[in-house]
């Protein structure tokens, strides 16, 4: 068994694809590990919506001024969650994010996640991402992360990006 830092080290923001599509494999192991992950309570307000039509990319590539890679990504997944299930839906959903973008550089994959639930009143692309793939009302979309074969690897990351002065034990 591969140890979980692995993928860990080896987990960047990948943001230029080859245009590939994903294999089926690829997509369910997406989708078994963001169902895998944990929810606050097990409330599970997680929901998570796989896109693979090259048009439906094309139009969540410009929902959002950072979400151009998703054009030519091989899939997105799109992170949506119940905020009337659980009051912990953010904390949720970016747990299962995480599960994905882990398992994503497990496979040799790249991916970027892109913000799409508003932090500023100028700026929010949830009504049109709500929009275009037909989400309730009553649900919130999180994120949405491009996943695909990248057009060139980065570096994994090393001991030397480790900042010693932010870790502290038994007290600050």
């Amino acid at each position: 068994m591969q140890p979980i830092l692995k993928p860990i080290e080896t987990r960047r923001s990948i943001r230029s694809y080859t245009g590939e599509p994903l294999e089926d494999w690829q997509v369910e192991n997406i989708v078994k590990a963001f169902m895998y992950a944990p929810s606050a309570m097990h409330y599970r307000p997680c929901h998570i919506i796989v896109v693979r039509d090259r048009e439906m990319l094309k139009k969540l590539s410009v929902a959002t001024p950072w979400a151009k890679m998703i054009e030519k990504a091989g899939a997105a997944f799109v992170i949506v969650g119940d905020e009337e299930r659980s009051p912990w839906w953010i904390e949720d959903c970016s747990v299962a994010s995480e599960n994905i973008l882990l398992e994503v550089a497990d496979m040799g994959l790249g991916a970027c996640w892109v913000q799409v639930r508003s932090i500023a009143e100028d700026m929010n692309p949830e009504p049109t991402v709500r929009k275009l793939l037909e989400i309730p009302e009553n649900l919130r979309v999180l994120n949405m992360i491009a996943v695909g074969v990248p057009k060139k690897e980065k570096e994994p990351h090393t001991e030397s990006e480790v900042e010693k002065e932010r870790l502290h034990y038994e007290r600050f």
